[in-house]
């Protein structure tokens, strides 16, 4: 599964905090050792030997101080390396083990009690260490009892008596002891870890579950979340392949959708009309199917093609939709393995997944479609009205130049009023032939790697000349050096032009100013004006097809309302982002920002 970062698993969290109270349990152990040994041997007149359990209390004390900076320092400086804290959690068990093996032989030996504490060990090692090293620790605490009763009863190491008469000679008890110690060893470390087995797969398939809901809701990709189930499916269940088949519209075909473990010739191969697939009839009509033996099932389409697969056992469950099944996830286990009861449930889960991705990526797909249709529509409808409106300019202009004789005043300003309604039309149709250019992407347009700067300037240079006859000063602060971004010329053109024309249009007096800067890899582009500004309530609006804000209207008559829907469109369409800050009467600042490219050769 690909996610944004590793998300580090409860078990290890869990590691890092335990090391915590190891250390504070470790605090209270050797405190006991000291102050319970001379209590033992005086006061209850233990056959001990106080001093050397003191001096046994005082080591574990002293290398629980160096321990205790060896975690502050891990803390500080390693804070995130799991690994590390696995190891130092090892160092401290080892330390540990030494040091009770210590207190065993001088409490008993095979006599003592002290022995459970090792118990107490394994459980951590089993619950919070890798699985694969876990049995180790089993073996190693029943070793080091085994040890210790061997020294004693070989007479290597002294014995310390506790119980009359003493039996650490006695071959029977001194063996019963250590086989009965290293049996509650192994069952303790196997419910231990068939415990945290249980609970690390548990978490697992609920990462699964998480990352594949965040991968819908992050990509409306069909195809790409689909794969991204499959793999986390074989990834949790341990099985060989998995595949997602989807029923087509009739109900009469169920085809690959996605798959991973499968090879291609394999896909090709399975039957996908209903007719032949019983397998995915009875998915479909029970909920669940479990093969678990391609063998011997009948349901199976061609065992010795499905054995050539490397496949064994199969799991299937329907994809639930909202108005019926979608169709069939299924789970292919190799030889030896079986899928758990468990495993339905969780594949029924990831199912229910598929089930809302395939659904929301159709409904996307429709909208988009139904976007793109209208697009195209609009774009062939304008592109059949701009001859028209075209050739009648052209005729209007003929007739008011005279060519086609004298017209009396009415004429004149009839036909006045007629050219200037035919250029609003002409300039409808450009904007929304644009428009359709921009959101379904319809024109051929080649990613190019630009200077902003320069394409600033020229569009800028274009509104000079109106600007200075409304008295307004347009002035452009552009860097000395290019500011590269990918982008479409004619599109870049499009949305430099449509902010600063907009800018002059609508500022009666003052200035508009073009800041052009870099910052942090981003190209921004800042187009100031002390216009009218926009009121508050028609900001959410501002970049909606065919809105313009009241004072807008009452500023200029003329206008298509499409403007900013284009310059959204194309910002957007090349990964960009415009925003707009504005105050009724104050002025309006729009923000226009692209991350900065490399030109080839640089």
């Amino acid at each position: 599964m690909n996610g944004l970062a590793r998300r580090v698993p409860l078990v290890e969290q869990e590691l890092v905090r335990s090391v915590d109270w190891l250390i504070s349990l470790r605090w209270l152990a050797g405190a006991a050792v000291v102050l319970g040994a001379p209590i033992a041997a005086t006061v209850l007149g233990a056959p001990l030997p106080a001093a050397r359990l003191t001096a046994t209390g005082v080591a574990i004390l002293g290398y629980n101080s160096g321990l205790f900076f060896i975690l502050w320092w891990l803390r500080r400086r390693r804070a995130g390396d799991t690994v590390v804290f696995e190891r130092f959690t090892r160092l401290q068990i080892a330390l540990d083990w030494v040091t009770t093996a210590e207190l065993m032989a001088l409490t008993g030996g095979a006599e003592s009690p002290v022995a459970v504490f090792f118990l107490f060990h394994i459980a951590i090692a089993s619950l919070l260490l890798p699985h694969k090293l876990g049995f180790l620790y089993v073996g190693l605490a029943p070793g080091l009892v085994a040890a210790v009763a061997a020294l004693e009863y070989t007479g290597v190491w002294p014995h310390v008596a506790i119980l009359q008469p003493p039996r650490h000679q006695d071959p029977v008890f001194v063996l019963a002891s250590v086989s009965f110690f290293a049996v509650a060893c192994w069952v303790l470390a196997y419910c231990c870890m068939s415990i945290a087995r249980r609970l690390r797969r548990r978490e697992t398939e609920l990462g699964s579950l998480y990352d594949g809901v965040r991968d819908i809701a992050s990509s409306l990709d069909l195809d790409e979340v689909l794969e991204r189930i499959c793999q986390a499916g074989a990834h949790v269940l341990g099985c060989r392949a998995t595949a997602i088949r989807l029923l087509d519209a009739a109900g009469s075909q169920v085809e690959f959708a996605a798959s991973w473990g499968l090879s291609q010739d394999y896909r090709d191969e399975v039957p996908g009309e209903m007719a032949r697939s019983r397998l995915d009839r009875d998915t479909l009509h029970d909920g669940v199917t479990h093969v678990r033996d391609v063998s011997s099932d009948e349901r199976v389409w061609h065992p010795e093609r499905v054995r050539e697969e490397g496949i064994a056992t199969m799991l299937s469950v329907a994809i639930p939709g909202r108005t019926g099944s979608l169709g069939v996830l299924r789970a292919y286990g190799s030889a030896g393995h079986r899928f758990r009861e468990d495993d339905v449930e969780f594949l029924q889960a990831v199912a229910a997944q598929g089930g809302v991705a395939i659904e929301h990526a159709k409904a996307y797909r429709l909208l988009a479609d139904l976007d793109r249709d209208k697009s195209r529509f609009l774009r062939m409808t304008t592109h059949e009205l701009r001859s028209p409106v075209r050739v009648t300019e052209s005729l209007l202009l003929t007739l008011s130049g005279g060519y086609a004789g004298t017209l009396a005043p009415e004429q004149a300003e009839l036909l006045d009023r007629a050219q200037k309604r035919l250029h609003s039309l002409h300039a409808l149709v450009d904007d929304l032939l644009s428009l359709a250019a921009g959101k379904a992407s319809l024109e051929a347009a080649k990613p190019q790697v630009l200077d902003l700067a320069a394409a600033t300037h020229d569009a800028a240079e274009r509104f000079r000349t109106v600007a200075e006859e409304k008295g307004v000063a347009l002035v452009c602060r552009l860097p000395e050096t290019p500011v590269w971004v990918e982008c479409d010329p004619v599109d870049l053109d499009r949305i430099v032009g449509n902010v600063v024309s907009n800018a002059v249009k609508y500022t009666k007096e003052g200035s508009v100013l073009v800041a052009l800067a870099r910052e942090d890899g981003r190209a921004r582009l800042d187009v100031t004006d002390t216009g009218i500004g926009i009121p508050e309530e028609s900001l959410s609006h501002l970049f909606q097809e065919f809105y313009r804000a009241p004072n807008a209207r009452a500023v200029e008559e003329s206008g298509t309302g499409l403007g900013l829907a284009i310059v959204r469109h194309l910002v957007e369409r090349w990964r960009g982002q415009v925003t707009v800050s504005s105050r009724e009467g104050a002025g309006t600042t729009f923000r226009i920002e692209f991350a900065c490219a490399t030109p080839a050769g640089v």
